[in-house]
């Protein structure tokens, strides 16, 4: 089956964000000729992580790392940097299983593997 760069579809419904994402980051993947080798449903679910994790952020940066607590001379920190962090955590275990990026070795392993060739 032939799949043209501009018809990349996820395996499920996504939210708006998280579709913006799937697609610029399927293009990509496309275009380097690697979208048979990947895990589209991970990518999925990478692309919702992405938009959580953006939105995360977003709060964070709109009223800063402390929030009012429960009184008005109260600080506490911003809730949203919990879930902040968790994403950014996942996210980086899931490009790594989608793989998101090709993996290049370094040249001491490249001269090392020459070596035994």
């Amino acid at each position: 089956m032939k799949i043209n760069k501009d018809d990349l579809p996820p395996p499920r419904e996504l939210t708006l964000p998280a579709r913006r994402h799937f697609d610029r980051i399927a293009r990509r993947i496309y275009g380097e000729g690697r979208w048979a080798s990947i895990d589209v449903e991970l990518l999925a679910v990478f692309a919702e992580a992405l938009a959580l994790y953006v939105e995360c952020k977003h709060a964070v940066e709109s009223h800063g790392v402390l929030v009012q607590g429960r009184t008005e001379r109260e600080l506490v920190r911003n809730p949203a940097l919990t879930p902040m962090s968790q994403t950014r955590a996942d996210l980086i275990r899931l490009a790594k299983a989608i793989p998101l990026a090709v993996h290049k070795p370094s040249d001491e392993l490249d001269a090392l593997l020459d070596a035994y060739v």
